[in-house]
Parts: structure tokens; sequence; C-alpha cells
């Protein structure tokens, strides 16, 4: 996701402190200690398969054959047999204002993120859970539920978690103010009634987020769905935001930190399965700037501080790109991302998709 990305375009809406909140991180350019590995020889774009030269948010499908990702923000979701490499565009006959994510529930079907309304100046901070049918013959299906970011989606029921501002920002106010206002946390079921698709069971959930967090992004369900996985954006400290990685026990509410280490930007993306490690985008927050990230592997050892190791390199220099949202396939053999434009004013939006075979 990037929390921090575009920082030099908020200055003005959200002023130098709040500006400091959206800072990107930096590549790591020699081995770090506290915690890190780093590979003497990584992988990086050029090794990858080029899967698609547009689009980005990529997601694997429950059994691992196909993969859905967005066109481009507030565009069309595609799907492609990773087999043949057929790509069919999934809502090109369907009525709506642009999906921004798309994912797949364990049943089949679609869970995508979009706005209701045309989309204007803070629509991203209120758009609004959809369900799509695996037959793309009903259209896309409302929640009648808000959402700010990312969803945790569970491998095995249709269990999702997700975050909400409240109150909403008001008309005219950036989109990226959301991650300075109170959110609200919650879980459900997504159930079928009549055929029509309901959240059922809704709980909130992390009443109070931990200390250490301004913001989370839930991410993943681990545990048996015990726990959900996040990435907590901390309280700046000497000027630079602090990201980690963090689950809680959703009965009990016991707080684990994975990895956090001082001037160290890691945001937790995709899960392996039994939820043993996860892909990290990693990077060293040095200054306010916005310099290309890595991806890393982290151990999601029990007690916290596992090990981070880098698996796929950056940007290189002299390139105006990024990697980022890097899942891994249903059997932990792949992982796919998505390649960015530095200073793309579509922050976190994708400009190719990729697949790489891991090590």
């Amino acid at each position: 996701m990037q929390f921090l990305r575009g920082e030099g375009r908020l200055m003005a809406a959200l002023g130098k402190t709040r500006a400091a909140l959206l800072a990107c991180a930096g590549v790591v350019a020699a081995v770090l200690s506290g915690g890190v590995h780093a590979e003497t020889v990584l992988p990086g774009i050029d090794d990858a398969t080029v899967l698609s030269e547009f689009g980005g948010r990529p997601a694997f499908s429950p059994d691992g054959k196909r993969l859905a990702f967005v066109g481009k923000t507030y565009g069309d979701a595609f799907e492609m047999d990773l087999a043949t490499r057929r790509v069919r565009n999934l809502t090109a006959n369907l009525p709506h204002h642009g999906i921004t994510r798309i994912q797949y529930l364990p049943n089949g079907d679609f869970l995508v993120t979009a706005p209701r309304t045309s989309p204007g100046t803070n629509a991203r901070a209120h758009l609004e859970m959809w369900v799509l049918d695996r037959s793309l013959t009903k259209g896309l299906q409302p929640l009648g539920a808000q959402v700010f970011e990312g969803i945790a989606v569970s491998r095995k029921r249709n269990l999702v978690a997700w975050a909400v501002i409240a109150p909403e920002l008001k008309p005219g106010e950036p989109w990226q103010m959301g991650f300075a206002r109170p959110t609200r946390r919650y879980t459900a079921e997504i159930a079928y009634r009549a055929g029509v698709p309901v959240l059922a069971n809704q709980h909130e959930i992390m009443a109070r987020l931990p200390d250490e967090c301004v913001f989370i992004e839930p991410q993943d369900f681990r545990d048996d769905d015990r726990e959900l996985v996040y990435s907590c954006m901390g309280r700046m400290n000497g000027g630079r935001p602090s990201i980690s990685v963090m689950g809680t026990r959703l009965a009990g509410g016991v707080d684990t930190v994975y990895f956090r280490r001082e001037g160290e930007y890691a945001e937790v993306e995709g899960i392996a399965p039994g939820g043993i490690w996860s892909t990290v985008e990693c990077g060293v927050q040095d200054k306010a700037a916005l310099p290309p990230l890595d991806i890393c592997r982290l151990e999601l050892k029990a007690g916290g501080g596992g090990v981070l190791t880098r698996i796929v390199r950056g940007a290189e220099p002299g390139r105006a790109q990024d990697i980022s949202n890097p899942v891994v396939s249903p059997d932990g053999k792949w992982v796919a991302f998505q390649r960015s434009i530095r200073d793309d004013p579509d922050i976190g939006g994708g400009n190719g998709v990729f697949l790489l075979r891991l090590p």
C-alpha cells in the first residue's frame, strides 16, 4: 500500500507535520544489523516474468491458478489464467464508478473495493465493499459498509476485517488525511441470504489501538483466523514515521510486534500458507523522501521478533520505478508484485504485474 507516498504533493494540504507521515521509505544499501538479514545477490524486476504491462494490486485465486488485478485506480478489474496467460476483463460489462482493489473470497467470488458515486477529492477515504459473483452475472452487489485502504480476507472462510474513518472527512479534505484521523475496525463474515451477499456477525475489534499505532491497515488472518496481522503506522520519532508489522489476538486483544526497528520501514502485504511468514515492503526510513523499497520475507514467530530477510531488490539507480504490493501464492512458491512509477500521483497504483519464483 505504501502509506507514506506522495509527501511532496501534500505539504500544502496537510502541513509539514502531517506530510512527514506520508513520506516513503528507502532501500537498504548495506546489510542491516539487529535482526535484519540481506542476501549478497538478490533477484530484481528484470528476473521476474512480466504478466501484464499495466495494472497492479495482484491477488492469487484460492487454487493459485489465476491472478486478479486492477487495470488502474478507478478502472476495470481483470483476471489472468496463469497457465495460458489469457486475460479477461471482469467488469467491462458492469456498471461501476471505478475499481480500486479486487480480492478472492474462499468460495470463489470476488471482493471488490469501489466508490458508490463518481470519485472526488477524498473518495479513496470512503470507499465501499462489494461482492462480484464468479459467474459475472449479478453485477456488483453492495455489502453496505465503507472501508479505508486494505481488507484482510481469510483463506479458510468468508471472513474479512477492515478499517473505516469515523467521522468521515469533510468535502474537499484530501483522502490522505484519513491516516491521521480516528478509525474503527471490524470483522464480519460474508454470508448469502437468498443468494444475496450480506455482512453477518459483524464485531468491532481493537477498540483501542496499540500505543505505538496512529493507524493500522488489516492485512491477513493467521493461526486458524484467531489472529489479525496488520501494518502499524506509528508516531513520528525525530521527524521520521514508523511503519512496523504487528498482530492482535482477536479473542483477548493481546498484541505481538513481529518487526519494529528504529529507522526501518516494514509494511506487511502478503502471508504465506500456514501463516508462518509474510512478504513485507521494506526499506530504510532515513529521511522524508521517496526512495524505492525492497521486498522482504518476515518470520511470524511466536512472541514476535522474527528475522526480516530481503528477497527481491527494488528499483536500481537511474530507474524511476518502485516495486510493491507483494503477495504469496497459496503453495508458497511464487510472489506476485507490481511495478509503479515513482512520483506517480496515483499513490500505490500499479504500472505492471510481475511473477517471481521464490528460492
